[in-house]
């Protein structure tokens, strides 16, 4: 494998994965419809003889295999997220019409695929996940489930075209990543929109009580687990958790979140019933993986720790700061 692919390339765990990449040796050619990329998250990679870039849309098939022609993989990052406040139409058919575009591409160009999933498709099942246990999603009256059902869909659409067609693809399924670079809203989760409220000087915003819980992955740990994916041939045909296997509750986040901005108590949070929020919204209450396969399938496994992943983030946002927020927006 030498030349590689990149969907959502200018975004946040994109970019992550082209610097990887580059620095692991490999041609990366990256594309990007810069909806929520930036370039400046690709500064680096331009200074790189080895890499390409064209804002293309992913679901335009006919451009997308030009771009990719002579890959020998693809790794398939873009797409749209939880439509928490709107967009459930724009979710569902960019990330379905833009896994449809890639896998057919990947097919003509006989490369190797690896798709990044989510954690969402648990839904609210019992964890820790393992990759075959149940998915327990909730009514698609409830506008939040609009992303993992597409994201579902596209895992069931790459299985079976590597079953009937030999599309020889690894789907991970990615649990809350986090690190600089992340989108500077609610789209970046919520350690970005902590960190943003707080610098603000506004109170955080928490969904229901604060007791749900997440497993936190930080950026490089979430690249480790693609690249693994890409260079482990058994891992084709797989569905395989990229993430840790610690958890914590959304409450004891925002209370370290402040306590490392050096603001003291009482936590500076608003607390927004389920109820109040648009679109019948609904959560997962408890989100942590299973990481067996992981390891046993790529050597993967987290290592950042959360207080040394939180930190180099804090100091990204301060660098945001001091360089002028706007100018890394634009």
């Amino acid at each position: 494998m030498k030349r590689v692919g990149v969907t959502g390339a200018a975004g946040f765990v994109g970019s992550h994965l082209c610097d990887r990449l580059l620095a692991d040796g490999y041609e990366v050619i990256g594309i990007d419809d810069m909806s929520y990329g930036s370039m400046l998250n690709i500064q680096s990679c331009f200074e790189q003889p080895n890499f390409h870039f064209e804002v293309l849309d992913c679901r335009h098939r006919r451009g997308l295999r030009a771009a990719f022609q002579g890959c020998d993989a693809i790794a398939h990052l873009a797409a749209k997220k939880i439509p928490r406040y709107h967009g459930a139409l724009s979710t569902l058919e960019v990330n379905v019409a833009g896994a449809n575009a890639v896998y057919g591409v990947a097919l003509a160009l006989g490369a190797d695929l690896v798709v990044t999933s989510t954690s969402d498709v648990y839904g609210n099942g019992e964890p820790p996940y393992a990759e075959d246990d149940p998915l327990v999603l909730g009514p698609p009256t409830s506008r939040r489930w609009a992303y993992a059902t597409s994201k579902l869909y596209d895992e069931h659409f790459a299985l079976a075209l590597a079953e009937e067609r030999g599309l020889k693809v690894s789907i991970l399924r990615l649990f809350n990543a986090y690190g600089p670079r992340n989108h500077l809203s609610w789209w970046g989760g919520p350690m970005v929109t902590f960190v943003e409220s707080l610098l603000d000087g506004e109170p955080i915003e928490i969904h229901g009580d604060g007791r749900q819980t997440r497993s936190f992955t930080y950026v490089s740990d979430t690249v480790e687990g693609i690249v693994r994916a890409l260079e482990t041939p058994e891992a084709r045909g797989e569905i395989v958790n990229v993430g840790g296997s610690q958890s914590i509750t959304i409450l004891e986040l925002a209370e370290i979140v402040q306590s490392k901005l050096g603001i003291p108590p009482p936590l500076r949070a608003t607390f927004i019933p389920y109820e109040d929020l648009p679109g019948n919204y609904q959560d997962v209450r408890h989100r942590v993986a299973d990481p067996t396969k992981a390891r046993d399938l790529l050597g993967f496994e987290a290592k950042v720790e959360l207080a040394e992943g939180l930190a180099a983030t804090l100091e990204w946002h301060h660098k945001l700061r001091l360089e002028g927020r706007q100018a890394v927006l634009a």
